[in-house]
């Protein structure tokens, strides 16, 4: 485990299979964890499969990311120290996601170059649960979940957890979301609007 004195920030990784499980505790809970994570993961050439939120009682955050090298090599100390300082800067040092990727200039490049497909994207608000729930189909490709995390940051929505299934490179991503006030997105206001800004950046 990697720790920052002083700083609530740890981070683990142990092997699942032939992925990899990168676990990121942080003391404080807020919005856009997972987009500051993402971005870092992107840069670092990490492919995530799921992604989990869990916080204790007592409000200590636990994410889980289960990532695959791009290239398929293992994860190393090296790897994670990397990631552990890119994370410190973005929690701790004042850095912001979007200076953070300008000086990765060729990821920002990657992104713009990317081959346009429309995604198809569901939501839909369940009596039974307190979260909407976003079923997005799209041809698969990186740095998918970083920019659809960017998104919903911007909406002020939270991404409670988040699963990707894979087959024959298309990738159906399903996500539990909450507004920043706890409830779930309003069919009315956000829906619309949620579904144009995806297809815009997706």
């Amino acid at each position: 485990m990697i720790t920052t004195p002083g700083k609530p920030l740890h981070l683990s990784c142990i092997p699942r299979g032939d992925a990899y499980a990168l676990k990121v505790n942080i003391s404080k809970n807020e919005i856009g964890i997972i987009y500051r994570v993402t971005a870092v993961l992107y840069v670092h050439g990490w492919n995530i499969e799921e992604a989990i939120a869990e916080t204790s009682m007592d409000g200590y955050i636990q994410d889980i990311f289960i990532v695959k090298r791009i290239d398929f090599s293992p994860m190393t100390d090296e790897h994670l120290n990397a990631i552990h300082a890119d994370l410190h800067e973005l929690f701790y040092g004042g850095m912001s996601v979007m200076n953070y990727l300008a000086n990765h200039p060729e990821k920002m490049e990657s992104l713009r170059a990317k081959v346009e497909n429309t995604p198809e994207i569901f939501l839909f608000n369940s009596e039974i649960s307190d979260s909407t729930v976003m079923d997005l189909r799209m041809e698969d490709r990186p740095g998918i979940l970083f920019e659809i995390s960017q998104i919903l940051f911007l909406f002020g929505v939270d991404i409670l957890s988040f699963k990707a299934v894979t087959d024959s490179g298309q990738v159906r991503d399903t996500f539990l979301l909450r507004l920043e006030n706890g409830s779930k997105l309003d069919e009315k206001l956000h829906f619309h609007r949620l579904k144009e800004a995806l297809n815009a950046v997706l």
